[in-house]
């Protein structure tokens, strides 16, 4: 799905790690560690700290990094994660539904996110919807592959929105778009959705 080696300007690299982390708010990862197995999240309370204990210490091309809350679109935490060469971000949000059940929440956020990033919400973002699919494993994320630029860097992003332990899943991965791939974005979300619970 994802687009040699190549030898990038220094500004170009600065300019292009700037966008990403503007992106994501990845943070460079501070923690590591081995992950709890998915049964350690079922036997206790499922909380969004239980979740988000849960998630990997890396991923596919991806290591963790910081755990900061969240209050947008909803409440919960958020993990962030990043390639070691800063070109590739990612982040796995475990939020609460305002209201009603999070199978409910999740098919309304996945409708909404679909809309804010292919309608271009923010200045100089625009970015395409280029397939949707579906990660039936773990949570069942139903996911929006797009491709676009952020000014005039081409970037790849995935986000995929899911339930586990009846809160909601957020996920995004976005990466500079090079000839060479910078990571597998489904390989991180296989990755994900395999560390938690679903439901």
């Amino acid at each position: 799905m994802l687009n040699g080696k190549r030898h990038d300007t220094p500004r170009l690299a600065l300019m292009g790690a700037g966008l990403l982390l503007l992106l994501a708010g990845c943070e460079a990862p501070r923690q590591a560690g081995q992950a709890p197995a998915p049964a350690a999240v079922r036997a206790g309370p499922v909380t969004p700290e239980a979740l988000a204990a849960a998630l990997p210490a890396s991923a596919d091309s991806f290591t963790r990094g910081a755990t900061v809350p969240v209050r947008q679109p909803m409440e919960g935490l958020e993990v962030n994660y990043a390639t070691p060469n800063r070109r590739g971000a990612a982040f796995v949000q475990v939020v609460r539904p305002a209201q009603g059940e999070a199978t409910a929440a999740a098919a309304g956020e996945y409708t909404r996110w679909l809309d804010e990033v292919s309608t271009g919400a923010r200045p100089g973002r625009r970015l395409n919807v280029v397939q949707e699919f579906t990660e039936p494993a773990g949570p069942g994320l139903r996911c929006a592959a797009l491709e676009g630029s952020y000014g005039r860097q081409p970037v790849l992003s995935t986000f995929c929105v899911g339930t586990a332990g009846g809160h909601v899943l957020r996920l995004r991965v976005t990466m500079m778009r090079d000839p060479a791939p910078v990571a597998d974005a489904r390989a991180f979300l296989l990755e994900v959705a395999r560390s938690l619970p679903a439901g």
